[in-house]
């Protein structure tokens, strides 16, 4: 099971990309999938675009309460009907999909506290069916939980651009060219899945999915649930998502808490280029970890670091390894350098991952590729009975709206300079932004720091070597919203909320009792 995420450009254009991203936070760790083997490792707006904000009321569809009914074991689901645009409310509706996991006690009388796991892309229905359990007691008995998939997302009209098959050879690809042929036919397989975008999606919808317009989208689920005010729990991307809701709706923010930050003033290039020195930090503490766990030692006899670097700088010159997978993975296959690399990045967003990638790498160095790409797989969506959710495809149509890309004749010197902080993840995550120069719609956010000019009150999480929302981006956001408190966990890994009982008691006290921890609080990781 996979959880809050903010996916890094490597891992997309390597899966392709994101300014926030889809990956694990959870504190427990569920066996790769696809592998035949058995393993057994320890588990104001920014954006230019309208907004309800400013457009007339009157005009757009009412907003009516949700009408529930009973869907998986112990949940309810409804849909939330909203405009495709908010500026022409005449372009029609679509649907957004809601789950509510009902208090225990008495639902009608419980507030409701909203949350999203991160993406873009992310499935904030699945998230909310696979991880209510984690939640304490005392929060499922006096607040509903209510989760949706985000216009675009997995049950909400999704956007959904290319086959399994396609996503596979575009797992394939070299993320990070320096030959001419390699940029060539990189180039050329963007350019095929941004024409696929076009054709199958209409464009008035792809031009309305930013994080603005979603956060429009929730404004009108806090009217449908009957709240006068929104308690929010939003991890990764899903900060962004809170942020932009704050700046835009600040009158309606009630208890909000946002987990693994994004820095709304951050351009899309500093973002890359932060994000994959971060990713290289947690590289390097994976290889400072293996030789004080017996297993991984054992494993990686000549040392974690020095197998790392022979099978990726293989693999980089064009080695190729054998896979072994389950057919709804693509069966047996080769895996080559992207593939491999998007192994590794899908191990590294919690520690609990970690043992996979000690066994991936040390069966990588005896030419069996099957763990890394596993890993791979299910990092990008890939599902054991053969389906591939629509991450990859909605991730881009939100990043690629949000931010606006620096030309392509750039990326080779952004490589270059990514490189000399960020060897192992930086060439790929600067060729992370080229799928939004060919996307079929322009962009209509801007990065710019948030203006908020009430007090807000609003418990930000941050993590010292969170390796897809580097610890500074926390601090940032603080800074940009008035009455914000920083809550620090120190220690590797995404988000901090699954993996700091210190952060959970917190973030769950100041639901339930409005209370937010003292300035300069820390939390040990674990404790």
């Amino acid at each position: 099971m996979r959880c809050p995420v903010s996916r890094s450009r490597a891992a997309l254009l390597v899966a392709v990309a994101s300014l926030g991203a889809v990956a694990s936070a959870c504190s427990t760790s569920t066996a790769v999938p696809g592998t035949h083997a058995t393993t057994s490792a320890p588990a104001g707006h920014t954006s230019t675009s309208p907004s309800s904000a400013t457009t007339t009321q009157s005009t757009l569809p009412p907003v009516t309460k949700l009408s529930w009914h009973p869907c998986a074991e112990k949940f309810l689901c409804a849909s939330l009907v909203v405009p495709v645009s908010y500026s022409e409310p005449s372009d029609g509706t679509l649907k957004v999909a809601v789950v509510e996991l009902p208090a225990s006690q008495d639902p009608s009388k419980a507030r409701d506290v909203v949350m999203n796991p991160g993406g873009p892309g992310g499935s904030g229905i699945q998230f909310l069916e696979h991880t209510y359990s984690q939640f304490p007691v005392s929060l499922r008995q006096q607040f509903n939980l209510v989760s949706f998939d985000p216009r675009g997302v997995g049950s909400s009209d999704p956007i959904q651009c290319e086959s399994a098959a396609s996503l596979r050879a575009w797992l394939g690809l070299s993320p990070a060219p320096t030959t001419t042929a390699q940029v060539t036919t990189l180039i050329a397989q963007v350019k095929a899945f941004d024409a696929a975008c076009a054709t199958k999606m209409p464009k008035d919808v792809l031009a309305n999915l930013s994080t603005a317009v979603v956060a429009d989208d929730m404004d009108r689920l806090r009217a449908a649930v009957g709240e006068a005010k929104l308690d929010y729990l939003g991890f990764s991307y899903g900060t962004y998502l809170g942020a932009l809701y704050a700046q835009a709706f600040p009158s309606h923010v009630g208890a909000f808490v946002l987990d693994g930050a994004l820095d709304p003033s951050l351009s899309a290039t500093a973002n890359s280029e932060q994000q994959a020195a971060a990713f290289e930090v947690d590289l390097h503490d994976f290889f400072a970890w293996c030789p004080t766990n017996a297993t991984c030692n054992s494993e990686l006899a000549s040392g974690a670091a020095a197998t790392y670097t022979e099978v990726m700088n293989t693999l980089a010159t064009g080695g190729t390894l054998s896979a072994d997978l389950i057919p709804a993975l693509g069966g047996r296959q080769t895996v080559d350098y992207g593939l491999a690399l998007e192994g590794v990045i899908s191990s590294l967003y919690s520690t609990n991952d970690w043992p996979y990638l000690a066994q991936g790498l040390a069966a990588a160095n005896a030419g069996d590729g099957s763990l890394l790409a596993a890993l791979a797989y299910n990092l990008a969506g890939f599902q054991t009975n053969g389906t591939v959710s629509n991450l990859i495809s909605a991730n881009l149509a939100v990043n690629c709206l949000d931010r606006p890309s620096l030309p392509v004749s750039t990326y080779p010197s952004l490589a270059r300079q990514f490189a000399k902080t960020a060897p192992d993840f930086g060439p790929a995550e600067a060729w992370g932004q080229l799928p939004c120069n060919y996307w079929p719609v322009p962009p209509t956010g801007r990065p710019a720091p948030l203006h908020i000019s009430q007090s807000l009150p609003v418990l930000v999480v941050g993590s010292t070597h969170d390796p897809a929302t580097p610890y500074a981006w926390a601090v940032a956001l603080t800074h940009q919203i008035p009455g914000a408190v920083l809550l620090t966990r120190t220690g590797d890994g995404h988000t901090g909320y699954f993996f700091s009982a210190c952060v959970r008691n917190w973030v769950d006290g100041f639901f339930l009792t409005g209370t937010r921890p003292p300035k300069g609080t820390v939390c040990a990781s674990g404790t």
